[in-house]
């Protein structure tokens, strides 16, 4: 079995956003009266810094197990999966440039109605997907040409191997 968790400092960091971002749009609401268009715009912010927050808060408390019988989220909403019931396996990369160089990578699975999303400021991110991309192929799932294209920049081939992954990690 293999665990995965979001770093404690990155998930601090989140919070720190999210608790100044809230207080810098709490202050000026103080300042203006309740019939402005102002306050309507500042409490939106608030509740997107909030949720924000929230989101973060949740993560602190999300672990990932991995193991021969499927993928477990525990913390605030847990959910499992059977690798025998994986559905679907989608790896999407999202650039905050236009170069594309800067962004992050989110993993989504799906079986018998249960979907999990993990984004990729998890620990050891590359070997989560390598996992779940090897039991896909098992299950028969097929790839997009995104997820494919996706799988390849991280260093996995379309058709990885159980043996050639353990070779790799010295599993």
């Amino acid at each position: 079995m293999r665990e995965f968790t979001y770093p404690t400092r990155e998930i601090n960091r989140d919070l720190v956003r999210s608790g100044v971002g809230m207080l810098i749009t709490a202050l000026p609401l103080l300042l203006f009266g309740p019939s402005s268009v102002i306050v309507y715009i500042l409490v939106g912010l608030f509740l997107m810094f909030a949720i924000y927050g929230v989101r973060a808060a949740v993560r602190k408390k999300t672990q990932i197990s991995i193991s021969s019988d499927g993928i477990q989220v525990t913390g605030v909403k847990g959910k499992f999966i059977d690798w025998e019931a994986l559905e679907a396996l989608k790896l999407s990369y999202y650039s905050t440039r236009r170069d594309g160089e800067k962004g992050w990578m989110q993993l989504k699975l799906k079986g018998r109605g249960t979907r999990l999303t993990l984004e990729s400021t998890i620990s050891e991110f590359d070997d989560l997907v390598r996992l779940c991309a090897i039991k896909a192929q098992e299950m028969g799932v097929k790839f997009d040409a995104t997820t494919a294209r996706n799988l390849r920049s991280i260093g996995i081939e379309r058709q990885v191997t159980p043996q050639s992954i353990e070779a790799e990690k010295g599993l």
